[in-house]
């Protein structure tokens, strides 16, 4: 019996769902369309084929938390405020904004209404990233109670650049790559979704062990289209096998719809 472990980058994957404009129905059925794919792939790039596929788990990797930042607080409000006055590429965009708005203003007034636009502005943003989090901590415990073999593990941070109302994503390729070594007794061939070419030096490592490692790839369109964009081309020359999976295949089969 071979073992899949499907290792799934939940950036990624709905990274990619989004650029196919497509909502996953069920996971457990969209997981098991694409160990299908897989084992056929796998099968056909071995020398000697095997009747007997079992798939482990599906072990899926998600942002979990942001960083906190009270933007009512008077103190971080003050802080921010001479982090803006610092900036001055930053300042310039919204001291042209607050002079338009009050053309006949001073430059005290104007300075003021500056802060005020950059202030709110990244209120409303923050509070949207915030919720988004919520929100995706809610969709993960839908999905972990809806199926007994996806486990959502909740090792990615936002880490927030709060003044230019950017964030990075941490610690969610490192707990994927880990995982997939400290694993690598339990399953014969791993799957990964993931665009990252981080991953690498583990598929390297996994691969050295004796295991196979399959990229799976999200394509537009339906075969033979080979253009899908989100796997690093590094990650899917590494790999021993890529899987594209079509958007016409997935609705053909019931396991999406448009969204």
């Amino acid at each position: 019996m071979i073992r899949f472990n499907i290792f799934v980058d939940g950036s990624n994957l709905f990274g990619s769902l989004k650029r196919l404009k497509l909502h996953v129905i069920e996971y457990e059925k969209f997981f098991s369309y694409i160990l299908k794919q897989a084992t056929n792939l796998w099968k056909a790039s071995i020398i000697e084929g095997t009747s007997g596929v079992r798939l482990n788990r599906v072990l899926w990797y998600e942002v979990g938390s942001i960083d906190d930042w009270d933007l009512e607080d008077r103190k971080t409000q003050e802080t921010l405020l001479e982090w803006f006055k610092l900036d001055k590429q930053l300042q310039r965009s919204y001291l042209e904004q607050a002079g338009r708005k009050l053309s006949k203003a001073g430059t005290e007034e104007v300075a003021r209404e500056a802060w005020n636009i950059c202030l709110n502005e990244i209120k409303t943003w923050y509070s949207f990233k915030k919720e988004n989090v919520r929100k995706g901590v809610d969709f993960q415990f839908g999905v972990k109670s809806s199926t007994d073999f996806i486990d959502i593990i909740p090792s990615g941070h936002l880490k927030v650049d709060i003044l230019n109302k950017n964030v990075t994503e941490k610690g969610l390729d490192t707990s994927l790559a880990v995982d997939m070594l400290s694993l690598a007794d339990s399953y014969d061939v791993a799957l990964l979704i993931s665009g990252d070419a981080d991953s690498i030096p583990s598929i390297q490592k996994v691969k050295h062990m004796g295991k196979h490692v399959g990229v799976v790839e999200f394509i537009n369109g339906y075969p033979p289209e080979k253009k899908g964009r989100q796997s690093s081309t590094k990650l899917k020359a590494i790999a021993d096998f890529v899987v594209p999976i079509y958007e016409t295949d997935l609705q053909r089969e019931g396991l999406t719809k448009s969204s």
